[in-house]
């Protein structure tokens, strides 16, 4: 069966709920900001010590790395900021936006996470201003969108599958 890949802002559900389905699929989970954070240094302290541009760079070069069958990538939010990241991810994965509404996104990351967290962007503007930015490109590369809400993992995964069913990616 094809590989998954969830994209979608910090905060959106994509490390949670790609564990979840990558247990319930009996496929292996891949996260991207764990592959970055593998060398040593956390997200923030690459973009605040080489910058954004350098970071975006390493996101894009341990995205094209990636292959293989039965997986389940999560890749970091800003994945969607490379055409090559993206067509690589396309052409070994169904690409799935989680689309979980700002409000949701602010919610979950706070003001402090969100400055901690490694979110490139965060310097020139505020969030909202990110994901304003970045949801159209979720949109343009998605083969499937699936909208997401407050409900507890396990429902949001429900209805992960749902859609995953209906454009027949998995069972």
């Amino acid at each position: 069966m094809a590989n998954i890949t969830l994209v979608g802002m910090p905060g959106s559900g994509k490390s949670t709920l790609g564990k979840l389905l990558a247990e319930e699929l009996g496929y292996r989970f891949v996260d991207g900001d764990a592959i970055i954070e593998a060398s040593g240094r956390r997200l923030q302290e690459i973009i605040d010590g080489e910058g954004e541009e350098e970071f975006l760079r390493l996101e894009e070069a341990e995205i094209l790395k990636l292959g293989g069958e039965r997986q389940v990538f999560a890749p970091g939010g800003s994945c969607v900021l490379s055409a090559r990241a993206m067509e690589h991810l396309r052409r070994i994965s169904v690409v799935v936006f989680l689309d979980a509404p700002f409000v949701l996104v602010a919610e979950r990351l706070g003001q402090e996470e969100a400055a901690r967290r490694g979110i490139v962007g965060l310097r020139r503007m505020e969030l909202e201003a990110v994901f304003a930015l970045r949801r159209p490109l979720y949109l343009e590369y998605a083969q499937v969108v699936v909208g997401l809400d407050d409900r507890p993992p396990r429902e949001n995964l429900a209805t992960l599958r749902q859609a995953l069913a209906r454009a027949r990616v998995a069972a």
